[in-house]
């Protein structure tokens, strides 16, 4: 499986660092910061050729926001491309999820990997109040 993961600006490698600090070194996983460099559609060139090279393999792409135009540009792929897989909303825990993954990936995986990202998002000073103990939480 290789996994592509897509954003405005730099927040696709920033990830991509953090995930290789946390997991180590992985070279399945690319990043792409579209518009960062004045080229709007090189990414997406480079992602096109990316997926052209492994058209046996799952590909996953996470994206950081839906209805982003890095999603829309991601959504056209999943038309030519049946061994896609689309996500939108990537935090660390979902790409960590998905890059410790035994292989080969299900629908029902991605899924639960996006459950997992959603249970890290957390506001915490209401959960404080609830749990009305800081000692609880640390």
């Amino acid at each position: 499986m290789k996994m592509i993961l897509a954003s405005h600006g730099k927040l696709a490698t920033g990830m991509k660092d953090t995930i290789e600090m946390i997991v180590g070194k992985n070279e399945n996983i690319y990043a792409f910061a579209a518009y960062s460099d004045g080229s709007e559609t090189k990414f997406l060139e480079d992602i096109r050729a990316l997926i052209n090279e492994n058209q046996e393999e799952q590909i996953v792409i996470a994206t950081d926001l839906l209805g982003g135009s890095v999603n829309n540009e991601m959504i056209q792929l999943l038309k030519q491309y049946p061994q896609v897989y689309l996500i939108s909303g990537m935090n660390l825990p979902v790409i960590i999820t998905l890059a410790t993954a035994v292989l080969p990936l299900t629908p029902a995986m991605i899924e639960e990997a996006i459950s997992m990202g959603k249970e890290g998002v957390v506001y915490v000073n209401q959960l404080m109040k609830e749990n009305n103990e800081e000692e609880d939480l640390l």
